[in-house]
């Protein structure tokens, strides 16, 4: 069986928000769930713990609250909510602009768990399975008195950052309860002032284990089960990419819709002051073709996302063993023609696969594996 699982890193923008919380992500989100509902899909959506804790703890409530009333909803909606931890929020610096804006305040050097050095002496694995245990407990706390079978036990980094110090990290979610990790994203490298990424050498496998004292390049039969996100390593994708640059070509021709930002990454200090030259944006386009890397994250170019699907599918999926496969998604990227190409995707999928496709929940896959004896 292929089972897949669309996530949704469930957060505001890291670098500031252009428009008020409730704007960048529980309207978004509001219509994504209107669109799982119009294709019978379930979504799990990752959220960002540490970003409602740092809000009410410089007193601002509103949002937050905001948050745990939509994510009780997705739950009495038959979807699933899991761990998302960005540590820089524990020492953000919140400011509110004109008509609800915000601008973050962030140590780059926090961004990333493995990087931390708690103050009080704590070792790293010992304060990451202080902030795993509090976040499971906040949303079962939360999600129980709304489904008494609710079980955290799913976690994807901020950035998908569970580097440097990976052996720490997964030791920590071994020993808070995690049981599935879902921050692996095949062939991915990226460097920036705040995030490093590597993961050129994790498993060419569909799904494996994450043994802590293993590292991140050598399956494993026990530890922490791993569902990456959806990607073709280096030189896999320039096909699709090629076909696909050409199809964003002739759009660009028939459609001057200029595209309405919510907000800007944590990279930035502040806004943007100008979009890229259209010579930019080409060389843009061709460096990500020569590489040929891809994650698949729900864009608007619904072949793009097939051709990408069909591929690693096809490549990973075994008669004698189910395949749990992780798609990816934003809220506050989403716009009406993602929606769209979205709704397009799932039911090429289905129609492509039939019965051996479904999509579920990272809660169904737990259950699942627990009866495959893969989590214990």
């Amino acid at each position: 069986m292929i089972y897949i699982l669309y996530s949704n890193d469930y957060e505001v923008f890291l670098g500031g928000n252009y428009l008020p919380e409730n704007d960048v992500l529980i309207s978004t989100t509001e219509n994504i769930l209107k669109s799982c509902e119009e294709i019978g899909v379930p979504m799990t959506f990752f959220c960002d713990l540490t970003c409602l804790w740092r809000y009410r703890e410089l007193g601002y409530t509103e949002f937050p609250d905001a948050v745990e009333q939509q994510l009780v909803q997705t739950i009495r909606s038959g979807h699933d909510v899991q761990t998302h931890i960005h540590p820089h929020w524990l020492d953000t610096e919140i400011s509110y602009g004109k008509n609800g804006s915000t601008s973050y305040k962030v140590d780059p050097s926090k961004f990333l768990m493995g990087n931390w050095s708690p103050e009080d002496g704590t070792s790293l694995r010992d304060f990451c399975v202080g902030i795993y245990t509090k976040a499971k407990q906040h949303l079962e706390d939360l999600l129980i008195p709304i489904d008494s079978n609710y079980e955290c036990m799913a976690y994807r980094a901020g950035g998908y950052g569970v580097q440097p110090n990976s052996g720490d990290i997964y030791s920590a979610l071994q020993n808070s309860g995690y049981k599935i990790d879902s921050s692996i994203v095949p062939g991915m490298t990226y460097e920036t002032e705040v995030n490093r990424i590597d993961f050129t050498k994790v498993p060419s496998l569909g799904n494996y284990s994450i043994d802590p004292d293993k590292g991140l390049t050598r399956a494993s039969d026990t530890g922490v089960f791993e569902i990456p996100v959806l990607a073709l390593r280096k030189g896999e994708a320039r096909w699709p990419l090629a076909k696909a640059f050409f199809r964003k070509v002739i759009k660009s021709f028939l459609s001057r819709e200029k595209r309405k930002r919510l907000g800007y990454p944590i990279q930035m200090s502040h806004a943007p002051a100008k979009d890229n030259t259209l010579t930019q944006q080409l060389l843009a386009e061709f460096k990500i073709i020569r590489d040929g890397w891809y994650m698949l994250e729900l864009g608007e170019d619904a072949d793009l996302m097939m051709d990408v699907a069909t591929r690693y599918i096809d490549q990973y999926k075994n008669d004698n063993t189910d395949l749990y496969v992780s798609i990816s998604c934003h809220s506050k990227s989403m716009n009406p023609r993602i929606l769209k190409a979205f709704k397009k995707f799932h039911r090429q999928l289905d129609s492509l696969y039939g019965s051996h496709l479904k999509a579920i929940t990272f809660k169904e896959a737990e259950q699942f594996l627990k009866q495959e004896m893969k989590v214990s």
